[in-house]
């Protein structure tokens, strides 16, 4: 982080104190974000399978509750049951929510393969770059063609993601940022008016950033009692998600019975 810090200075030199307190602020926000990033990867390892498997026994039960709404509109019009356009029905209605799991399920074996180097740096740096592509890809920001120092960064993300190395993609992404904090959101002029204004907006992130989920992970993984405790309420929600799954199957069966219709359920 030390060159990284090194390179941002000697790119702004300024002896203004609100531009030294931008940039430390600057560089405090990347730090923290980063440290964010570090806590969500180790919860996620600690009780990425328990959480996966809550959200899955969730989206069991919201599958089974549109099928027992399905059920019921048809049994209420005297309609039979076509269980073949029921699934299919219910199955884009749950396209949203299969996706969302499929997520996380990616991104836990991602974690929990955080040891296996080459696999997550993969992972990481093709997140890492879709980003930054967003950003500065000349095809996408102009100005990276016009501005030398950014065309230079630009240059190295490309090296750096043909070699896959996260930790220049990182320390790059922090030199992105930084330039782009200091060129300002409406241009690349510096707008000596809006130090106030931005200097405010990255405290404010800094606050979300020190507030937010990930970061508060940090405070509980370093505790064992705080770990177990959390254990204990995902096993907790896991029981309480199979008791009403049984029950809401229980209801579906019965409706289908009634219907003269049964079905194969099955998890996408």
């Amino acid at each position: 982080m030390k060159e990284t810090e090194n390179f941002a200075i000697e790119i702004f030199e300024c002896d203004d104190k609100k531009y030294v307190q931008l940039e430390e602020l600057l560089l405090k926000r990347d730090r923290l974000f980063r440290e964010a990033g570090s806590y969500l990867t180790a919860f996620t390892q600690e009780f990425g399978d328990m959480i996966n498997e809550n959200f899955e026994l969730k989206v069991e039960c919201i599958k089974t509750k549109k099928a027992i709404s399905y059920c019921r509109r048809r049994l209420n019009r005297g309609l039979p049951i076509d269980a073949v356009r029921m699934n299919a029905e219910i199955d884009k209605e749950m396209n949203l929510y299969y996706l969302q799991l499929d997520e996380m399920l990616a991104q836990t074996k991602a974690a929990r393969n955080a040891g296996n180097l080459s696999e997550y740096s993969l992972f990481q740096a093709k997140k890492i770059y879709r980003r930054l592509v967003k950003l500065i890809h000349p095809d996408i920001n102009r100005k990276t063609e016009e501005n030398d120092t950014l065309k230079k960064l630009w240059g190295r993300i490309e090296k750096a993601y043909q070699h896959t190395d996260v930790d220049e993609l990182e320390n790059l992404e922090v030199l992105v940022n930084n330039l782009l904090e200091k060129l300002g959101d409406g241009g690349f002029e510096l707008n000596l008016d809006d130090l106030d204004k931005r200097i405010e907006r990255l405290e404010d992130k800094i606050n979300e950033i020190i507030t937010s989920k990930p970061y508060i992970y940090g405070e509980l993984l370093s505790d064992e009692d705080k770990k177990q405790a959390y254990r204990d309420e995902l096993a907790a929600e896991h029981d309480d998600y199979e008791q009403y799954l049984e029950a809401l199957k229980k209801t579906l069966d019965e409706m289908l019975s009634e219907g003269g219709t049964r079905i194969i359920w099955q998890m996408n």
